[in-house]
């Protein structure tokens, strides 16, 4: 298998006569951190939805692990997929960090009934993701930098080889956005693994995923490495002046 996902031909409108998404044609390999770019409205979030199953009535095709995702039921996309959407996740107050992250197994477990082997993998996704002194910590207590981390936890313990994030970094801090990336890129080069997660700052997609796929009014306009690209897609995708050319005085690196 060499392509994990493969979108062909997708056009999608929620409405008759207005398209979101027209024309795309996208393949994810495995072992690779690609970020879906471009301004509000242009089809990131639809995009991810689409491929993950959530909408359908669309042109084209969506295969993922040579299997078409309308032929998998709600338990095996649970258990194939680790799909966080921005803001869907609603936590009880009582929940605390390992109640949490452990739920990342419910999918393989009835009723709820964990194995010894998923307590050892908590205790691993724990230190991965740099959570092991808070997991008697009440989720309600802790910042939304913390809780996303937590959230990011829940997801590799389902030990998926695609991982699809919506606007993972919205709510984090400096030191959180990098945090993300560097766990990302540890379960892309450990489980070979693929990362693709919607994105608006244009310095984070540069600079920490690997290969990005820009949007513009529903249309693919970029697909190759992030490094590759430049100031001239990027204006046109944002319809804003983008340099890499720095113009102010004083600037910080980080």
């Amino acid at each position: 298998m060499k392509n994990i996902c493969e979108v062909k031909g997708l056009s999608f409108g929620y409405s008759s006569g207005k398209e979101i998404l027209s024309d795309i044609s996208i393949d994810f390999k495995k072992g690779e951190v690609v970020g879906i770019l471009g301004k509000n409205g242009c089809g990131k979030t639809t995009l991810l939805n689409l491929i993950t199953g959530f909408l359908d009535n669309y042109e084209g095709s969506i295969t993922i692990k040579d299997k078409n995702i309308k032929s998998y039921s709600n338990i095996e996309r649970a258990q194939t997929l680790s799909y966080i959407q921005q803001n869907k996740i609603t936590i009880p107050d009582y929940y605390k960090v390992e109640d949490f992250v452990i739920e990342g197994r419910r999918p393989f477990r009835l009723f709820g009934l964990y194995t010894r082997e998923d307590y050892e993998l908590l205790d691993n996704v724990m230190s991965t993701c740099n959570l092991t002194t808070y997991r008697n910590r009440l989720l309600k207590e802790m910042s939304g930098g913390e809780v996303q981390r937590c959230i990011f936890a829940r997801a590799i313990m389902k030990q998926s080889d695609f991982f699809i994030f919506d606007e993972p970094c919205s709510a984090m801090d400096i030191k959180y956005q990098k945090e993300f990336f560097n766990i990302a890129h540890n379960i892309k080069n450990s489980s070979d693994a693929t990362v693709l997660l919607s994105i608006h700052d244009i310095n984070l997609a540069v600079n920490h995923c690997d290969r990005l796929i820009i949007l513009k009014g529903g249309q693919k306009v970029y697909d190759g490495f992030a490094e590759k690209v430049t100031p001239e897609i990027l204006s046109d995708a944002f319809d804003i002046r983008v340099s890499n050319e720095c113009r102010n005085l004083q600037y910080f690196y980080y």
